[in-house]
């Protein structure tokens, strides 16, 4: 193990929850330890309201820092955290101040916010970041982000209690709901458990699977280009082959071009063409690939933490427009202008791209890979007869 040299001790190396460092134990052990301060999660980002951070002010005045994130100061405490030894889980009760009904204002309309995460972090005075203390600099010692307790996590059960005064919540061990299940993950032989392009499947992540793996990079615009729907119904196989025909002849003409903002025509470079994220005011024609953010799909900070997962859309040949060429404005050509209509909902102009969640639809995205296919199941543990 290796040695600190300033105090020619073994540096106590992290625990499994990747929060435990020297200096929390080295806090730990201080007779003379700095108090220890609570932090609040609650992440809501299933409403699309991102995560509530607060703390009780009883220590610090005012909102708060730590790594970089802000918790505001709201009267809030905590209690029946205590883990009892006869194997029964801890059903904690959250009561936080109303004040001219804020909370009730949140929680409205959005099921009281029964299931979701809901996070409790400790951490020393000491460590915290240095722009709480006065001119920026902390007169205890050096801040650290990770010397704190384990997090503990719970999931918001139910709202006990709502009033002008407090709002009061059962929180509930995640170990305790109906869906979750020992071992989290299931033996399935056939069946891919991964959500599609996050983590585990990771395709299009630029990182994990670099366009240097495939055999077939050159022949792609970018990493990650769409390949087929939820049926494997490739898009640039013919109709005939049972394919969605974006490739056919007929639609060479039409996939020749893109637009620019101006609505100005350019030769296209490749068959599909990356248009970033949906814009309602965008101009789409047939063959552009626009992405729309997930309900998976969240910064590092959530509970799943997989920023790449993102929902892809196809443009289909739909409507007929005349356009000039840009760099030769005598030169005319049709193009399918779908615009307007959200790859969401609108399944006439759009085509998403999806996985079959099967060894075949992962074939079609991990082909040629060196690294071999990521699929999420365990073919191995199906039955196979002997002869």
């Amino acid at each position: 193990m290796p040695i600190d040299d300033k105090r020619n001790q073994l540096i106590v190396p992290a625990l499994p929850t990747g929060v435990a460092t020297y200096n929390f134990q080295d806090q730990l052990h201080d007779l003379e330890a700095t108090a220890i301060i609570e932090l609040f999660e609650v992440n809501a980002k299933k409403y699309g309201l991102g995560i509530y951070r607060f703390h009780p002010g009883k220590v610090i005045n005012g909102d708060l820092s730590h790594g970089g994130k802000t918790y505001k100061s709201i009267p809030v405490e905590i209690e029946e955290m205590e883990t009892k030894g006869d194997g029964t889980l801890p059903r904690p009760r959250l009561r936080i101040a109303n004040v001219d009904g804020f909370i009730s204002d949140i929680i409205n309309g959005r099921d009281d916010f029964v299931g979701l995460r809901f996070t409790r972090k400790r951490i020393f005075l000491k460590y915290l970041d240095a722009v709480n203390f006065y001119n920026g600099e902390n007169p205890f010692g050096d801040p650290d982000v990770n010397a704190r307790f384990p997090d503990d996590k719970f999931i918001i059960n139910q709202k006990i209690v709502e009033d002008k005064d407090v709002v009061e919540f059962e929180l509930a061990s995640v170990l305790e709901m109906d869906t979750v299940k020992i071992p989290s993950r299931q033996v399935i032989s056939n069946y891919c458990s991964w959500v599609y392009r996050g983590r585990g499947c990771n395709y299009g992540n630029k990182n994990a699977f670099p366009a240097t793996l495939f055999e077939t990079a050159a022949d792609e615009q970018f990493i990650g280009v769409p390949k087929a729907d939820a049926n494997d119904k490739i898009f640039k196989s013919s109709v005939e082959k049972g394919g969605h025909g974006f490739s056919t002849a007929v639609n060479v003409a039409w996939n020749k071009y893109v637009l620019d903002g101006n609505g100005d025509a350019h030769e296209r470079i490749g068959f599909f063409h990356d248009s970033g994220s949906y814009n309602s005011t965008g101009i789409y024609l047939s063959g552009d690939v626009v992405t729309v953010r997930g309900v998976d799909a969240s910064d590092d900070d959530s509970t799943k933490g997989d920023p790449n997962i993102q929902l892809y859309f196809v443009a289909k040949p739909t409507g007929r427009f005349v356009t000039k060429i840009a760099d030769e404005p005598s030169v005319e050509f049709i193009h399918y202008n779908v615009s307007g209509s959200d790859p969401t909902l609108d399944k006439s102009n759009w085509v998403q791209d999806q996985c079959s969640k099967t060894i075949s639809g992962c074939l079609l995205r991990f082909d040629g890979c060196s690294m071999g296919l990521p699929f999420g199941g365990f073919p191995g543990t199906d039955k196979f007869g002997y002869y």
